[in-house]
């Protein structure tokens, strides 16, 4: 038992790492396990199918050190990857994805693509978690352009997963691989069961509820705090393990609905393993409460950011964008006159981004290096979030944590939770004013600063410290 607790995550999105990050903010060493799919996980944390793929040993959680073993097939698969530019232990390129003879591998901001000749045989996607074009999933099609199965790769570059997908292109199971390319875990998904094997033993298991349950009691965690974050699963699983002496503690990440959920009325009802359920969304707090929630349960609890930088009250504002879509551009550059716009993209640009070059007040970065944009977040204080096409390079979060000054339109917004209410405007003369008015003042910098984070329910590490003792 780890005796801190264990932070047992439905799924890895945006939220469920900021929780993460807040625990490690406060000093948390207690295993952080993901019960849903995800594979591309940090290497911090852990998936419970993967838990469940090792045969038991002293080390159960990440960097345990294994004995070596006679290569197998797929050893000797990783290693002609290898000699193709992958590293063992390191994310895989798009471009390191194995493929037959003669097909091409291409890719752009977005997503990579596999074709033989003009047949499109396969798509890519990126990590969310992992800078660059990191693969994670990888969509293989039939002839008729139906995906068949989907490769998994986590970020150690290691195939750890496959799903399976029937004629109609539904899912049909997944299988869930060791570090040495033996299956260990099938999951049906028209059923329910899954199937795994361990220590030599097959067992079957009606629900993912049981299969959590069994795999936290073989690791030793039955009897340990449960720190969650959805009232599905890991509430049904944190009810079945034996309680722990100060109870469970749900973090409640939803927006806000006009009801109080059914599985949190049994929390508020007292007949839970559960004692204390802390709101991450303002609104969803105050919604709660106005539904009659008792504070005794339930608090606002926001979450603890890593701030990289001061705002230095300077000029320089930045846009990132793979996209010529910027909303109101020309207005922003020409009435801001005294801020310097600097616009970065990971692609070259268009002829007509590529036109506001030749104004004395506006820097392009076409095909930005790394080291480009990060200089480009230590210089800048402003952030305008106001191009239509994609975000890149999670610029809003980073920015954010830059403590940049974020403004932009309400149908531009890529991250609204890093934007205070009141810098969202409704047209670009609006966003000058906001802007020009602030860099006016850095005492009302200063105040739109703390209304940002105050939006973002920024929490000291003491308020997660003060919950862990």
């Amino acid at each position: 038992m780890s005796g801190e607790g264990v932070l047992f995550l439905d799924r890895y999105d945006e939220q469920a790492a900021l929780l993460r990050a807040s625990f490690a903010q406060a000093g948390f060493a207690g295993p952080a396990i993901v019960l849903s799919e995800d594979v591309a996980l940090p290497l911090d944390v852990s998936s419970i199918y993967r838990l469940a793929a090792q045969d038991a040993q002293p080390a159960p959680f990440p960097g345990a050190v294994r004995e070596a073993a006679a290569p197998t097939a797929a050893d000797v698969q990783r290693y002609r990857v290898a000699h193709a530019g992958w590293t063992p232990g390191t994310g895989r390129n798009f471009n390191q994805i194995e493929v037959p003879d003669y097909w091409e591998i291409s890719a752009d901001g977005a997503r990579g693509q596999v074709r033989d000749r003009t047949h499109l045989r396969a798509r890519i996607f990126y990590a969310r978690e992992a800078e660059g074009r990191i693969a994670s999933d990888v969509d293989w099609l039939d002839e008729s352009g139906t995906v068949r199965f989907t490769d998994h790769y986590d970020l150690a570059g290691l195939l750890c997963a496959r799903t399976t997908f029937n004629r109609k292109g539904q899912r049909f199971c997944r299988s869930w691989f060791d570090e040495r390319g033996r299956e260990r875990i099938v999951e049906n998904y028209v059923t329910g069961d899954v199937i795994a094997t361990r220590d030599g033993a097959i067992r079957l298991f009606r629900n993912r509820t049981d299969f959590a349950v069994a795999v936290l009691k073989a690791r030793g965690l039955a009897g340990e705090r449960i720190f969650y974050n959805s009232l599905s699963t890991p509430l049904f699983v944190g009810e079945r393990l034996e309680a722990a002496p100060r109870g469970n503690v749900l973090f409640w990440q939803e927006r806000p609905r006009p009801d109080v959920p059914g599985n949190m009325q049994l929390i508020l009802s007292g007949r839970s393993h559960t004692k204390r359920i802390l709101v991450q969304n303002a609104q969803s707090y105050a919604k709660l409460r106005a539904l009659g929630a008792s504070g005794d349960y339930l608090q606002p609890c926001g979450f603890v950011y890593a701030f990289e930088r001061d705002n230095t009250g300077g000029s320089d504002v930045l846009i990132c964008t793979n996209s010529d879509q910027i909303e109101g551009l020309a207005t922003l550059v020409e009435g801001l006159p005294h801020m310097t716009f600097h616009i970065a993209a990971l692609t070259e640009m268009s002829s007509k981004l590529t036109a506001f070059g030749a104004r004395s007040n506006v820097r392009l970065y076409p095909v930005a290096s790394k080291g480009v944009l990060e200089g480009l977040f230590d210089a800048c204080d402003w952030y305008l979030d106001v191009n239509r096409g994609s975000e890149i390079v999670s610029a809003v979060k980073r920015a954010f944590l830059c403590n940049q000054l974020i403004a932009g339109f309400a149908d531009t917004l890529h991250r609204p939770r890093y934007v205070a209410p009141d810098h969202v405007c409704a047209s670009a003369d609006d966003l000058v004013a906001l802007v020009a008015g602030l860099a006016a003042s850095r005492d009302a910098l200063d105040e739109h600063l703390a209304r940002q984070r105050a939006a973002a329910m920024a929490e000291d590490p003491a308020v997660y410290r003060r919950l862990l003792v």
